[in-house]
């Protein structure tokens, strides 16, 4: 699961879709994110260099936002070795000592769609246009051009959080995460970055990539409490300012 490759060469890519659309951070802006194919699965080498270029992935493919009027998105990576847990965030710890952590490749089976779509609808998410049957979970959580692990969150047995975590060779990509509403008072999105980071410390990598950051979206802005952290800003990775209050989980 955790295997490692020698080749660092640039991954071979096609765009499949290049469209302007509204962007779903900033209402009112006009986003552009060509999604690329590429040509063979990503090598844990071809991840790491990806991820440090900007890149963000989604099923078997792979983007970074082009938009033609804003650059607020940024990407997020956490620097494992470094990181120290918040007070608030060793409290979560504590809150969920009682799961069970299971790691595995990416699945699909009616529990965790049904899990995926009570999710997205108690974050308003789900839309009529969305995907909520199982081959769009297939396409959109199972399905990788990257080395991906399905990191499984159980209480008594029972699955209650999922992570989709691509692993690098120096680095690990937070690809996605979802979590059954009723147990949002554990703040598990919160929890699985910890727990993930630590996974990752443990085989001795370097960065754990975040997703997107930007300032003015409530919804990512839990992304700047995790210190030390450095974000993608025009090309360069730059040191984030540590804020002055500890921002709480959307």
């Amino acid at each position: 699961m955790w295997a490692m490759s020698d080749t660092r060469e640039r991954p071979e890519t096609r765009i499949v879709q290049d469209r302007f659309e509204d962007c779903i951070y900033r209402p009112g802006q006009v986003a552009r994110c060509p999604a690329r194919v590429p040509s063979a699965p990503l090598t844990p080498d071809q991840l790491d260099l990806l991820l440090e270029e900007g890149d963000q992935r989604v099923g078997g493919t792979v983007f970074r936002t082009e938009c033609p009027f804003c650059t607020a998105c940024e990407p997020v990576r956490i620097d494992i070795a470094a990181f120290m847990p918040s007070r608030s965030q060793r409290r979560i710890v504590r809150r969920n000592e009682d799961l069970a952590v299971e790691l595995g490749p990416p699945t699909l089976s009616r529990r965790r769609v049904a899990l995926w779509n009570r999710h997205r609808r108690a974050r308003g998410l789900l839309t009529e246009h969305s995907r909520k049957d199982p081959i769009g979970y297939q396409e959109w959580l199972v399905e990788s051009c990257a080395p991906t692990t399905e990191v499984r969150y159980l209480l008594d047995g029972r699955l209650i959080a999922v992570s989709l975590l691509d692993l690098g060779r120096r680095s690990a990509n937070s690809a996605y995460h979802y979590f059954d509403p009723a147990h949002a008072d554990r703040s598990l999105g919160v929890y699985s970055v910890l727990r993930e980071i630590e996974l990752c410390r443990a085989q001795g990598m370097q960065w754990y990539y975040l997703g997107l950051w930007v300032e003015d979206c409530a919804a990512l802005r839990y992304k700047s409490g995790y210190h030390p952290h450095e974000r993608f800003v025009r090309g360069t990775w730059v040191a984030a300012p540590r804020p002055a209050l500890e921002p709480s989980e959307p």
